[in-house]
């Protein structure tokens, strides 16, 4: 949906001063209408009646734009919730391997009040090791290894899940998960996690 920089501005951050300005402004444009005499003061009645009204539909248009533009309840409103697992060597009956299993699930979640359209995504897994004065980001893996997978509608309130697991490294004590979102209108969305999984 195309957003109106002077709308938004009017009903957000000056919603105030906009709507005092309809209460006072449209009485008085109607009480110049009365004083040019084009209408006498046998229509008071219809004057006042057109007046809250016209006040009524002006504040109520303003609200609207309001909600709209504080909720953003038009907009894709996504959240993640995820499941990271460390398995280690030593539970395979293997205690010398030098690589334990990761398993992890994300869940888009549909937060908001609109569906969201199909959409493309890819999920890269960084190991997270301090190094001094900074920290270094290792890619452990990607999914999928190249391009974006497909994912189909999320109706609000549903999720689209992503469920795998990799081989990593026994010295790799935090992870880092990266999910990138390429919805059908072309936004970016992403998200992203660091994990501890020394336990």
């Amino acid at each position: 949906m195309r957003r109106f920089g002077l709308l938004e501005t009017v009903s957000t951050k000056l919603v105030v001063l906009t709507v005092s300005l309809i209460l006072v402004g449209v009485p008085f444009a109607f009480i110049g209408v009365l004083r040019s005499g084009l209408v006498d003061l046998q229509t008071l009645t219809s004057f006042v009646d057109a007046s809250f009204k016209a006040v009524a539909l002006l504040v109520g248009a303003v609200w609207t734009l309001n909600r709209l533009y504080t909720t953003r309840a038009d907009t894709p409103q996504l959240r993640v919730d995820a499941d990271i697992t460390c398995v280690p060597s030593s539970r395979f009956g293997d205690a010398t391997s030098e690589q334990s299993l990761l398993i992890y699930r994300l869940d888009i979640v549909n937060t908001g009040k609109t569906l969201i359209e199909p959409f493309e995504q890819f999920v890269e897994i960084q190991a997270v090791t301090p190094t001094p004065g900074s920290v270094m980001y290792t890619g452990l893996s990607r999914w999928p290894l190249q391009g974006t997978h497909p994912g189909g509608p999320i109706e609000p309130g549903s999720w689209s899940a992503i469920n795998n697991a990799i081989s990593i490294p026994v010295t790799v004590q935090a992870v880092r998960v990266f999910i990138n979102v390429v919805l059908g209108n072309k936004d970016g969305w992403t998200w992203h996690k660091t994990f501890d999984i020394s336990s």
